[in-house]
């Protein structure tokens, strides 16, 4: 049940996770900096290399890995000139671009960098050593693993 007060409604509980955030205290992770070219990348996101050495975009070059949650930015994303954890091993939340299951193989839409389970053709590239470590329905929150 939600809380009111006279500031406002509140939820009665915290989410169990949101995009982009670490999905364990694990002690094996592997997070790079990377500068954020072209275009916001919301957190949650895969992203690719950009025109520049140390920088990353939406549709880059490649796969680099997925936007880590920073919640000391104003907005759920990196700005353009701002560097963006990038996690590159580890488990971390995503929103599902599609339905997937744990024995999915786990995809990227390159212009979008949304991760999901959609078949491997021109725009869309499997992630290598990923796995989904959950169900999750389109647009639900999914555990990834980067292996």
């Amino acid at each position: 049940m939600p809380v009111q007060d006279f500031i406002g409604t509140y939820q009665g509980q915290m989410d169990v996770a949101y995009a982009g955030m670490p999905a364990e205290s694990q002690i094996v992770r592997d997070v790079a900096s990377k500068l954020i070219t072209t275009a916001a990348v919301p957190f949650g996101l895969a992203v690719g290399a950009g025109a520049t050495d140390g920088s990353a975009r939406l549709g880059g070059t490649g796969y680099l890995g997925i936007t880590v949650a920073d919640k000391t930015r104003d907005a759920d994303e990196y700005a353009v000139g701002e560097m963006a954890g990038v996690m590159r091993k580890g488990t971390i939340w995503v929103v599902a671009d599609g339905a997937v299951t744990d024995t999915s193989v786990v995809t990227y839409t390159e212009a979008t960098g949304a991760v999901g389970a959609k078949a491997v053709a021109a725009g869309i590239v499997a992630i290598p050593g990923a796995k989904f470590e959950t169900t999750a329905a389109n647009g639900a929150l999914v555990r990834v693993y980067l292996g």
